[in-house]
């Protein structure tokens, strides 16, 4: 009989978002409901175990009511259950608050995956054995794979799953090796069926549908922040005795756009903002860097142009410190007298464009 799996992790449910004060409510509110939407779409999928590999909360300092509100969607899931692995970010030293609320809150539908043991799933009707390695602090040097070497799979089931948080070779930045570093084939040698692992923001693998994968990195499952690239992203695993399949999906709500552009013409405006305004804008945070330089007449309309982005898109920030009125005869002739030493100087330099933008700059801020 095969299983059915839904992987997620790194919802980092609590992040303040103070970089964006005038929507950071939205995007508190949308990490709630990309879990909710990740309970809906597992239900549909008719998944056996929703999985979520680490940081389910941002901090151990969550207030009991975004606990309470988390249970209460996690509660949803109309499978067998809900297994929920601390990471880094929600580590478990033993003593940590945040998962004896949590315990206090949950189900026996939600399983807390902070010991380093087996956790045989048979009571669940699944012939499952989850080990998993979990983070007892913000940062280690060393991985908690430790244990599962040691023991073995001495409770042996038909499906033995790893769950684990922590940097992976060739996937995760960790140039100091404190996210608890794992290698590939220090993964690939543990005799266990698959890996779900949380930490690194991007899925893994690359690939939409893969066949008799043994490694899995869920991805966040929301959009975060200006360094985050496309949407959100989760597996479904489906694994039988002679192989698995897994498909990725897409999740979340909001995507974060960072582009730089070099502007000379008010065309180039209107294809920045034919990019900008495509697909779904009211869910689009956009920050745009201008460099370059344009006519007085249509340096005088950016400042309408950034309105009219900002009213189509969720969120824009702009830097356009580098964008310069560009400098001809006209610009010269209506702003300094004719025989006048500006007019006469900056004229001397009417053939060398980049020494004529250099020069008015100056003659402008004396």
């Amino acid at each position: 009989m095969a299983i059915k799996i839904y992987h997620t992790g790194d919802n980092h449910i609590g992040m303040s978002f103070n970089n964006y004060p005038s929507v950071k409510k939205d995007l508190i509110k949308a990490r709630f409901l990309t879990l909710e939407n990740m309970i809906f779409q597992a239900n549909e999928e008719k998944a056996d175990i929703f999985v979520i590999a680490g940081d389910l909360f941002h901090s151990i300092d969550v207030p009991i009511k975004d606990i309470e509100k988390t249970v209460n969607i996690l509660n949803k899931f109309k499978g067998a259950c809900v297994l929920v692995l601390p990471g880094n970010h929600d580590y478990d030293s033993n003593k940590t608050k945040l998962w004896q609320d949590f315990q206090k809150s949950g189900s026996e539908k939600i399983i807390i995956l902070n010991e380093f043991k087996p956790y045989n799933l048979s009571e669940y009707n699944l012939d499952v054995t989850i080990y998993p390695a979990h983070c007892h602090s913000l940062h280690s040097s060393d991985n908690n794979l430790g244990w599962i070497k040691d023991e073995g799979l001495r409770d042996k089931s038909k499906y033995n799953i790893g769950v684990a948080h922590g940097a992976i070779e060739g996937l995760s930045a960790d140039l100091v090796g404190k996210y608890f570093y794992m290698e590939k084939q220090e993964l690939i040698d543990i005799p266990v069926d698959l890996w779900l692992l949380g930490h690194t923001h991007v899925a893994y693998p690359v690939s939409e549908k893969v066949f008799n994968h043994k490694i899995f990195n869920a991805g966040a499952p929301e959009a975060d922040g200006l360094d985050f690239g496309g949407k959100g992203s989760a597996w479904i695993i489906e694994l039988s005795e002679d192989r698995s399949v897994a498909h990725k999906i897409e999740t979340g709500m909001y995507e974060f756009f960072d582009k730089s552009f070099n502007v000379s013409s008010r065309e180039d405006l209107e294809k920045i903002k034919a990019w900008a305004l495509s697909d779904n804008p009211k869910l689009k945070l956009v920050r745009i860097d201008l460099s370059g330089s344009l006519s007085e007449g249509v340096y005088l309309t950016l400042s309408d142009f950034y309105e009219n982005l900002e009213k189509e898109l969720f969120y824009l920030i702009v830097i356009d410190e580098n964008l310069k009125i560009k400098v001809d005869m006209e610009t010269i002739s209506q702003q300094f007298s004719q025989g006048s030493f500006p007019y006469e100087f900056l004229l001397s330099l009417a053939d060398d464009e980049e020494a004529l933008q250099v020069a008015y700059d100056i003659v402008r801020r004396s």
